[in-house]
């Protein structure tokens, strides 16, 4: 039996991001509006994975996969959430801001005497007042959220990917290599696909478009998620608590 194309499995689930895509979103509901930008966030960085394997770079894109990857699965809380993701995301915004100030703060800036940095204050004045501390928090770190969802094996695959975006010994390592005889030295990476670059961006695209489907009125990809999932074993369902707390 053939493999599955899985560039046409990628071709079929782009063509269901039709250009009037955006007439499906409720722009009263913060969910889908932030979903939105997540979601969008996940199909460029698939397109730059997609694009550097083109290139024959595919060593160079954990930082691109790790993002898609990142931007996948808060989305999938997003959907969970519901409109309470606002808020969360704003208290986010909050903590952001206020390390922002303080970097500001500990170089003696100029900038802090801008119209843009009392915008910036008064984020951060207005969220405290008008926006109380959510529990669920927490799960906007990554890490948490992989906890909450039991993503045991995808956590694994974030923390070994994360290996080759930061300064680390393991990333150091994809352009010099020990043989057991010398030391061999190269300028371009070693090691080429560290994943599979079509079916890591078919399985984290898949998988972003089934949660933002939850979002859009009608919820208009649903039956071609499915075929897609059977035709390329992917799964169809998404990933639920299994803390309890990731909907709260």
């Amino acid at each position: 039996m053939d493999e599955p194309d899985v560039a046409a499995g990628l071709m079929r689930l782009e063509d269901l991001i039709e250009p009037d895509l955006h007439l499906r979103v409720d722009g009263t509901n913060r969910a889908t509006i932030v979903g939105w930008g997540l979601f969008f966030a996940v199909v460029h960085q698939v397109r730059s994975v997609l694009e550097l394997h083109r290139l024959d770079a595919c060593g160079s894109g954990a930082p691109n996969r790790r993002s898609a990857f990142e931007h996948a699965v808060t989305l999938r809380w997003c959907a969970d959430q519901g409109d309470k993701i606002g808020d969360i995301f704003n208290r986010k915004l909050r903590g952001d801001q206020i390390q922002l100030a303080n970097a500001l703060r500990a170089e003696g800036s100029p900038h802090r005497s801008t119209d843009a940095y009392q915008r910036m204050v008064q984020t951060v004045k207005i969220v405290e007042e008008s926006i109380p501390a959510e529990p669920g928090e927490r799960l906007a770190k990554i890490e948490h959220l992989l906890d909450g969802y039991g993503m045991l094996s995808e956590k694994t695959y974030y923390q070994l990917e994360s290996r080759f975006v930061h300064p680390t010994l393991t990333g150091a390592q994809m352009f010099f290599q020990d043989n057991g005889e010398a030391i061999v030295l190269s300028q371009i990476a070693i090691h080429k696909e560290l994943v599979p670059c079509h079916l890591f961006a078919l399985s984290v695209l898949h998988g972003a478009m089934l949660a933002f489907n939850q979002l859009l009125a009608d919820r208009p990809w649903t039956a071609d998620l499915e075929k897609i999932a059977q035709d390329f074993g992917l799964t169809s369902k998404m990933p639920i608590s299994s803390g309890g707390d990731v909907r709260k």
